[in-house]
C-alpha cells in the first residue's frame, strides 16, 4: 500500500484556502460567539455548504493558524493512529502555531482523543462538522466539558441583505417595510445557502446535488443504509411535508418499514446531517413532548425538490423561516422552542426560565375572517393554560394590536419582526 504524502495534501489544502479570501464575505452573526482567547475547543456544526469553515476563518483571520480539511478523499480512510503523522505535516507546512482549524472532523474515528491531546498542549482548537452527533452527549463527554458549541445555519434574512449589498434605511416606515418585504420574498423562495445567494443561475442543480451529497455521503454511506431507494424516497417525502406534524407510525406504514424504530432512526440520521430540524410538542410531561414532532427544512431552498410551486407554499415557507430565525438564537438567548397542540394549535411556544415567555403564531394573511378568527382563538385558548407574557401573530405585511378575552396580541409584518429580534440579539 502506497505511503500517504500528508505534507503534499496539507500544502494543496493551504493553496486552496488562499484562493478563498474571507475579507469580502458576509460577516456572519455567529462570529461573535467564537472566541480566539478561550482554551476550550469550539465546535461549529451545521448543514453542508452553510459557511462553517468560512466563519472559523473569519474568527482566525488575523492569527497564525494551521488547517486540515478532512472532507478530502485522500484522508477519507484516515485512522486515529495516523493523526500524529498528519499533525507533523501541518507543522512542516505552517511552522509553529497556537491555533488549529479542523474541518469536517467527524470523518475521523477517535477524533476526540486527538483533540484532547492538542488541548493539553495548549493549542486552541476550532472544529467544524456536518453532523450534529458531534454535540451529542456520547461524544461531548469525551471532551469532559472542554468545548463550546456553535450552531450555524445558511444566511439569515439580514445576512442575505448584506450579501446582496442591500441596505434598508428604516424597516419600520411604510417605504422601508415595503422594500424589505420585496427582498424578503426573494429570500423566502431562494433560501440562504451562500453559493445560491451569490449566484442563483444554477440554483436547482446546486440544491439537487447538495441534497444528494447529504443523503448519500453523510447518511447512506456512514450508516450503511441497506434499503437505499426507500431511504431516498423518505427523505424526498419529508421535504414535501415541511412545517407539518409527523408520525413515525405514518412513515412506517407509507413506506412499509419493519418498525416505528426504523422510521425514528431514519429521521434521526436526517436530522443529524442537518437536512431537517425537528420541533417537539410542548408538554409538562416529558414523555409526551418526546413522542410528538414537527419537521422543518434547514433551508427553504430544499422545498422545491418536492416539485411543488413555491408561491403555493408561501404560508408554510413563512412558518419555516420564522422557525429558523427563532432557533438561530436559542442558545445565546437562553430559551427553548416548542409547538402547542391540544384542541387548538400554536406554531411556537418560547419557553425560558421555567415559564412561557411568548406564543408565536404564523399566518401569511389575516384578511380571511375564518383564518383571523382561528389564529386569535388558538392564542386565546393556549394562553389560558400557558399564561405567556406576550402573544404575537407574524404575517407578510399586516400590522395591528388586538385586545380580546383578556390578552393582548401584537400582529407584526415578518420583516419588522425579524429586525426587532435582530436588535434584541445584538443588545
Amino acid at each position: 500500500m502506497a505511503t500517504v504524502n500528508y505534507r503534499q495534501i496539507i500544502l494543496e489544502q493551504r493553496e486552496e484556502l488562499a484562493l478563498n479570501n474571507t475579507t469580502d464575505y458576509v460577516q456572519r452573526e455567529k462570529k461573535e460567539e467564537i472566541s480566539t482567547g478561550t482554551s476550550l475547543a469550539q465546535i461549529i456544526t451545521g448543514v453542508r455548504r452553510c459557511g462553517k469553515s468560512t466563519l472559523a476563518r473569519m474568527a482566525l483571520n488575523d492569527l497564525h493558524y494551521g488547517y486540515v480539511n478532512f472532507d478530502d478523499e485522500r484522508l477519507s480512510r484516515l485512522e486515529a493512529t495516523a493523526l500524529n503523522s498528519l499533525l507533523e505535516a501541518v507543522y512542516s507546512v505552517y511552522g509553529d502555531f497556537s491555533y488549529l482549524l479542523l474541518d469536517e472532523i467527524q470523518n475521523v474515528e477517535g477524533w476526540h482523543l486527538f483533540v484532547n491531546r492538542l488541548l493539553r498542549n495548549n493549542i486552541k482548537i476550532i472544529l467544524t462538522g456536518s453532523n450534529s452527533k458531534l454535540l451529542s452527549s456520547e461524544l461531548a463527554s469525551h471532551l469532559t466539558g472542554r468545548y463550546i458549541p456553535v450552531e450555524l445555519f445558511p444566511f439569515s434574512f439580514t445576512e442575505y441583505l448584506q450579501a446582496q449589498k442591500i441596505s434598508v434605511a428604516n424597516p419600520f416606515t411604510a417605504k422601508g417595510r415595503g422594500l424589505a418585504t420585496n427582498y424578503f420574498f426573494s429570500y423566502l423562495y431562494s433560501g440562504g445557502f451562500p453559493e445560491i445567494v451569490y449566484n442563483e443561475e444554477h440554483k436547482q442543480t446546486y440544491i439537487q446535488n447538495l441534497f444528494d451529497a447529504i443523503v448519500t455521503k453523510d447518511i447512506i454511506y456512514r450508516y450503511n443504509i441497506r434499503y437505499i431507494r426507500t431511504f431516498r424516497e423518505i427523505a424526498l417525502w419529508l421535504t414535501a411535508h415541511f412545517s407539518t406534524e409527523i408520525s413515525y407510525n405514518r412513515i412506517k406504514n407509507i413506506f412499509e418499514l419493519g418498525s416505528e424504530n426504523t422510521a425514528k432512526n431514519y429521521l434521526t440520521y436526517l436530522e443529524e446531517a442537518w437536512l431537517f430540524v425537528t420541533l417537539s410538542k410542548f408538554s409538562f410531561k416529558k414523555q409526551e413532548s418526546l413522542r410528538n414532532k414537527k419537521i422543518y427544512l434547514v433551508d427553504t431552498s430544499f422545498a422545491e425538490l418536492a416539485g411543488e410551486s413555491a408561491t403555493e407554499n408561501t404560508g408554510r415557507l413563512l412558518e419555516n423561516t420564522v422557525f429558523l430565525h427563532l432557533i438561530r438564537h436559542r442558545i445565546q438567548g437562553g430559551y427553548e422552542v416548542y409547538y402547542y397542540k391540544k384542541d387548538v394549535e400554536v406554531d411556537f411556544v418560547i419557553y425560558s426560565k421555567r415559564s412561557v415567555s411568548e406564543l408565536v403564531q404564523v399566518s401569511a394573511s389575516l384578511s380571511d375572517e375564518k383564518t383571523r378568527a382561528r389564529e386569535i382563538r388558538s392564542l386565546v385558548r393556549a394562553s389560558e393554560e400557558l399564561h405567556p407574557k406576550t402573544a404575537t401573530i407574524i404575517t407578510i405585511n399586516q400590522k395591528e394590536d388586538i385586545k380580546t378575552e383578556g390578552i393582548d396580541i401584537s400582529v407584526k409584518p415578518v420583516v419588522e419582526w425579524i429586525f426587532e429580534q435582530q436588535n434584541k440579539a445584538q443588545q
